[in-house]
């Protein structure tokens, strides 16, 4: 349905009904038959709207539906809450595992093996290396660790790794409502 504009008649005052799409043209007054031009566009559209709506730009009425389906709100809504939460979760969760982890000096480790070494009796030091053989004795180098974990640092931590694998499953959901038609 068209929207209709009250136009008053130049030449006795009464109203006439106009539409956007007889902009322009030449226009009779059904009351005292005089004829006039019609206001431009622009003009048409400033005049009062017929009926008291407050449609006076001429713009469509938005229907009162919502565009889109609640899955796709809920799925939207529900992975940004998990990926939000679960994001920060972890990454605190991690911070404090971190936290929780014991500093070790090495230097202090080598030199409590080197004693015990030292105060050995040269018999067991013996049985040790009758036992071993030439590939027990091939060392590899690897680099110690300056802090260890303990059990509740890696208890913290696969908390933490938990937290962040349900963020992604919120990450998953946020992805899929862009996806999602409806």
């Amino acid at each position: 349905m068209a929207v209709r504009y009250s136009f008053e008649c130049p030449e006795c005052h009464a109203s006439v009904e106009l539409s956007t799409t007889q902009a322009g043209q030449e226009m009779s007054c059904s009351s005292c038959m005089a004829t006039f031009s019609a206001p431009k566009l622009g003009d048409i559209k400033k005049l009062p709207v017929v009926g008291g709506t407050a449609e006076k730009s001429g713009k469509k009425r938005r229907s009162n539906s919502r565009s889109g389906s609640p899955v796709k709100g809920w799925l939207f809504a529900g992975g940004l809450l998990l990926l939000v939460i679960n994001g920060i979760a972890g990454f605190l969760v991690y911070q404090y595992a971190n936290r929780l982890q014991v500093d070790v000096d090495i230097e202090q480790i080598i030199a409590e093996e080197l004693k015990q070494i030292d105060e050995a009796p040269p018999a067991e030091i013996y049985g040790i290396a009758a036992g071993s053989t030439k590939e027990s004795f091939q060392l590899e180098y690897s680099e110690t660790g300056y802090r260890t974990r303990n059990i509740r640092s890696g208890i913290m931590e696969s908390i933490a790794y938990v937290c962040w694998g349900v963020g992604g499953v919120g990450l998953l959901m946020l992805l899929s409502s862009f996806f999602l038609r409806g």
